[in-house]
């Protein structure tokens, strides 16, 4: 099936309208059209054929499934169920909320100040203690991850490697997530939790703060995944001098090589940044 045909197929499936690519990488396909009238987007998920196949249309599934369950202002909202194009299927699709504005990446090109770190930890505290609350980890908390809005907000993006505490895993033993941004429980053996995320959401404001990785991961895997289970990260205040103690304490509490002493899900980290004020 040629792109053209796949998106014609993917259109007629969702009642997408007015489609066309916005992006093209990885192991999707995303269009930008309108939904009952309203911007939003499709994204398609190409099936290769076999096993893989097979756990591909699961994961897609189990996407929507996650995102139709959390109900959030700071969590991407799904708008329509997981439609699989053909029999037997060679691709999945779904629609989504168009977000304007850019990937966090764009916003990373310099080191942020203080005043702009504390809406983005409460924003991502907010987004993952409503995954969190119901037992879902994301396990990829990542620039490309996090959308920022027009409006100074941030929205968390694509679970699709998030895992239900309750559930098995679609991945195997192999954990996800982006070097730079993964967590101790991220080298395999180790088992991501929602304090995993936590780590992730410390290194994202530390690297705002000072555009430095706690842990650097520009080396051999070998030497990254030792690194993050026996170093712990230098407190950001030996790397970004006069940040307030307040802010200090969160971004390294974030970053505790141990879970238990970490926030231990978004809930507990949005509970004391709202005490501390640090709310919107």
């Amino acid at each position: 099936m040629s792109l053209s045909e796949l998106i014609h197929a993917v259109s007629a499936a969702l009642g997408f309208e007015d489609g066309h690519v916005l992006t093209q990488g990885g192991q999707k396909i995303v269009l930008k059209g309108t939904l009952s009238g309203a911007p939003a987007v499709a994204k398609i998920v190409p099936l290769p054929q076999g096993p893989n196949g097979d756990i591909t249309l699961r994961r897609a599934h189990r996407e929507v499934e996650l995102l139709s369950a959390v109900e959030s202002d700071r969590v991407v909202k799904v708008l329509t169920d997981a439609v699989e194009i053909e029999d037997p299927s060679n691709a999945v699709c779904w629609a989504e909320q168009y977000l304007e504005g850019h990937d966090l990446s764009a916003s990373l090109d310099h080191a942020w100040g203080e005043a702009e770190v504390w809406p983005f930890l409460h924003d991502m505290a907010e987004a993952l203690a409503a995954c969190h609350d119901l037992e879902v980890v994301h396990r990829d908390l990542s620039p490309a991850n996090v959308r920022c809005m027009p409006d100074g907000h941030f929205v968390l993006m694509d679970p699709g490697l998030a895992k239900h505490l309750e559930k098995s895993a679609l991945t195997g033993s192999f954990q996800p997530g982006t070097p730079g941004f993964r967590s101790p429980e991220h080298v395999p053996g180790g088992e991501p939790v929602p304090s995993s995320d936590i780590f992730a959401l410390g290194v994202l404001a530390y690297y705002a703060l000072s555009h430095q990785f706690p842990i650097d991961p520009h080396v051999a895997q070998t030497d990254y995944d030792h690194a993050l289970i026996t170093q712990q990260a230098p407190s950001i205040s030996t790397v970004v001098p006069g940040l307030s103690v307040e802010l200090a304490r969160v971004v390294d509490r974030c970053l505790s090589r141990q879970p238990a002493r970490r926030y231990l899900d978004g809930t507990e980290l949005l509970s004391e940044l709202i005490e501390m004020g640090a709310n919107r």
